[in-house]
């Protein structure tokens, strides 16, 4: 593929440049979002959405407007290889600089996630422990059902608030 003449380099150099803030600001928002979650201020989690949805719209935003500039079926890597001098080494460092924003970002992605999960089973681990509790100020466990989705009948008995039966 030669590099088509109606592309822009210059253009194309500034949106790349335009991306770089949002992806930092997506990175930023992923770690604050790791440090809201380990404080337990899941208060904050819909401020951090709202956050999150305008940095994607932005860059969904750069994206439309990427297409328009090169057309949907030509990529970066495929236009570095046939760009004419200098652009091929500024597309390259463009490339290399965008790469490892992405590699960051995926990286806490998955920081994220794991933070998320480990938050819930300590969520279903406090609520169990919680129902047990219930159950056995109140003389009864509440329902609990085995995998295979069946009841199962507990055996706790009447218990008052010291231990006695």
């Amino acid at each position: 593929m030669t590099a088509p003449t109606s592309i822009d380099f210059n253009q194309l150099n500034g949106l790349l440049w335009r991306y770089r803030p949002y992806l930092d600001r997506f990175e930023f928002l992923l770690e604050v979002q790791l440090m809201v979650s380990a404080s337990g201020r899941q208060s904050w989690q819909r401020q951090m959405a709202d956050l999150f949805e305008e940095t994607a719209a932005a860059l969904n935003a750069l994206d439309l407007e990427r297409e328009v500039v090169l057309g949907d079926d030509v990529n970066l890597a495929r236009l570095i290889g046939d760009a004419p001098e200098p652009w091929n080494e500024i597309l390259v460092e463009q490339q290399v600089a965008l790469e490892a924003a992405t590699a960051r970002i995926t990286n806490l992605r998955l920081r994220n996630n794991q933070a998320i999960a480990e938050g819930c089973a300590g969520l279903n681990q406090l609520i169990d422990a919680l129902v047990e509790a219930s159950g056995q100020l109140q003389g009864k466990a509440g329902p609990s059902y085995g995998q295979d989705g069946r009841l199962q009948h507990s055996s706790v008995s009447a218990m008052l608030f010291d231990g006695r039966v």
